[in-house]
């Protein structure tokens, strides 16, 4: 339950999540959670899960990156994308130019030519939330139980999904 003051009414409150490859900017995966603190972190597990393939069965052997914000400096998120083989490009808390020891990336990780262009790409996240609150329904959903608005987040998502493939094809392809 989420309120907006102390003495508001409790309504339910919810928080919708998505994971996009950074090439083209298409969400390749997505979901709604009741709000919550943790949410987001065991969320993005969940959906890396269900999207990326074990390293043994991957078509190149390149480790898969992800990009996050500072919400994710968490050690134990850090580790868990470890485990699953995944290089953490994770942004981390800065105070005055010096690391506050919250994240526990290696050097190695921090100085991975591909983590610039993670902490770049990781912005393109915004786009989708702006797309799907801007005039459309997302705004302020009427919906309520988690079952429902999981379904109407991923619909809207999936319409995103379109206009953006859309814009994709070369104009030339179109006019044929």
């Amino acid at each position: 339950m989420y309120k907006k003051a102390t003495a508001d009414k409790a309504v339910p409150g919810y928080q919708g999540h998505a994971l996009i490859e950074n090439r083209n900017g298409l969400v390749v995966a997505a979901e709604a959670t009741q709000a919550a603190t943790i949410a987001e972190r065991e969320a993005a597990l969940r959906m890396l899960d269900r999207t990326v393939a074990p390293q043994g069965q991957r078509h190149s052997e390149q480790k898969i990156t992800l990009g996050a914000d500072t919400q994710y400096q968490d050690e134990k998120f850090v580790q868990d994308l470890r485990d699953r083989e995944v290089a953490p490009h994770v942004s981390e808390y800065t105070q005055g130019g010096s690391n506050m020891g919250k994240n526990s990336l290696t050097d190695q990780e921090r100085q991975d030519a591909r983590s610039a262009i993670s902490q770049r790409k990781r912005k393109l996240i915004e786009r989708v939330f702006g797309w799907s609150k801007l005039d459309r329904p997302l705004r302020q959903v009427k919906l309520r139980g988690l079952d429902r608005v999981d379904w109407f987040y991923r619909l809207t998502i999936v319409a995103h999904n379109l206009v953006r493939m859309r814009r994709l094809i070369p104009n030339e392809a179109l006019a044929q």
